[in-house]
């Protein structure tokens, strides 16, 4: 899949979730065959298609790990939201600052590219610094997205030019607010994985280990 996220501020850190697009073969896998070593690509530039998450019809996949009450595609896009919340954290002292820049704030929208298994569990492929965001492929998401980032931008102008806190936003769009520093908020999604995928699993305070 190729979500999106937006560093709406970067003074104080702000970051939003976008829903983007889920990216599926142009045609059905097989795992025993590896003749052509393309077939399990979903770019598309290969044959891939792009669907949005409620064209992938998560609701007929049998999973005893979402919790009660929680759609399936709202289980595989909270764990997206998790995982952005927690990139956001651990890069933002590296990633997100203004110095030597000579200004007051500033702003950036990015990709980000996640894999879904069979039992709706998410896995961050990694973060995309080109978000692509091409009209022809996406249509009309760009032009929403594009509306909308411009208005949180002009809000969180107004707001801190008038001495007020960023927060609450009135223009999100289809934009949400995953992290913010200002209010020391991080979007949470937890949920039982398996013993074995638990292993797999490196939390916002492990990558910030290895990063010093």
């Amino acid at each position: 899949t190729r979500m999106y996220w937006m560093v709406a501020s970067v003074n104080p850190v702000l970051v939003l979730y976008h829903d983007g697009v889920a990216r599926v073969n142009g045609k059905d896998y097989n795992g025993t065959d590896f003749s052509n070593d393309k077939d399990h690509l979903s770019n598309l530039s290969t044959g891939g298609k792009a669907l949005a998450l409620k064209e992938l019809h998560l609701e007929q996949v049998q999973s005893k790990r979402i919790p009660q009450g929680v759609a399936p595609t709202d289980h595989v896009r909270n764990q997206m939201k998790t995982a952005t919340a927690h990139i956001a954290r651990a890069f933002q002292n590296i990633s997100f600052s203004l110095e030597g820049y000579g200004s007051e704030n500033g702003w950036s929208v990015y990709g980000i590219d996640f894999m879904i298994d069979n039992d709706l569990d998410v896995y961050l492929i990694e973060p995309q610094h080109s978000p692509g965001m091409k009209k022809e492929t996406y249509g009309n998401l760009t032009d929403e997205m594009i509306h909308s980032m411009f208005s949180i931008v002009e809000e969180i102008h107004e707001r801190q030019s008038q001495g007020q806190y960023v927060l609450p936003l009135s223009t999100l769009g289809g934009w949400e607010v995953v992290y913010s520093e200002e209010d020391d908020y991080i979007y949470e999604y937890e949920f039982d994985r398996s013993i074995e995928k638990k292993k797999l699993s490196w939390n916002c305070e492990e990558a910030k280990t290895a990063l010093n």
